[in-house]
């Protein structure tokens, strides 16, 4: 899965995505400014294959959502740079004078209860993008793009694993 770049999404798309590829568990937690807590939970039905999350400094709100909930179950390895942690949900108000002001209204959790605000997520595999990297994004050949190339070695290695376990198993 590849999040570089993305300014995240919407809720109600990150949960059910989510929900196909976990187990049995808890997917992620919202609290509000009044402390009210919704939790969202995933059924026993899940993807068993090897994965990985390319995610940059600019993978932000769901899509750092995505790449943790994967990470701390152990069902793909993060590959690329520390998210920049954006655990907020915000709400744009509108003003008179044709401005606008943002609140942050609403604090996100991963399935372990992490808050990414303040941290985002660090990789399990750090592979650095250059600024002219960067620039050509999304575009860059696969074979001049280490990061996806890495996240491709690392499926290829855990494919492999899951191989040899099934084999000796």
């Amino acid at each position: 899965f590849d999040v570089r770049v993305n300014p995240g999404g919407r809720l109600q798309e990150l949960i059910p995505m989510l929900d196909m590829l976990l187990p049995e568990g808890r997917i992620f937690t919202s609290r509000d400014k009044d402390g009210k807590e919704e939790n969202y939970d995933s059924d026993k039905n899940e993807l068993t294959l090897p994965m990985a999350v390319v995610v940059n400094q600019y993978s932000y709100s769901a899509a750092e959502f995505f790449a943790a909930a994967l990470q701390e179950y152990g069902k793909a390895k993060v590959v690329g740079q520390a998210t920049t942690g954006k655990g907020y949900a915000q709400v744009p108000i509108e003003l008179e004078n044709g401005g606008a002001l943002v609140l942050s209204v609403t604090e996100y959790f991963t399935p372990k209860g992490k808050s990414l605000a303040d941290t985002g997520i660090t990789p399990d595999y750090v592979e650095p993008m250059t600024d002219e990297e960067l620039a050509s994004f999304p575009s860059i050949p696969l074979d001049r793009d280490k990061q996806l190339s890495r996240a491709v070695s690392v499926v290829k290695e855990l494919a492999a694993q899951q191989a040899q376990q099934k084999a000796a198993g």
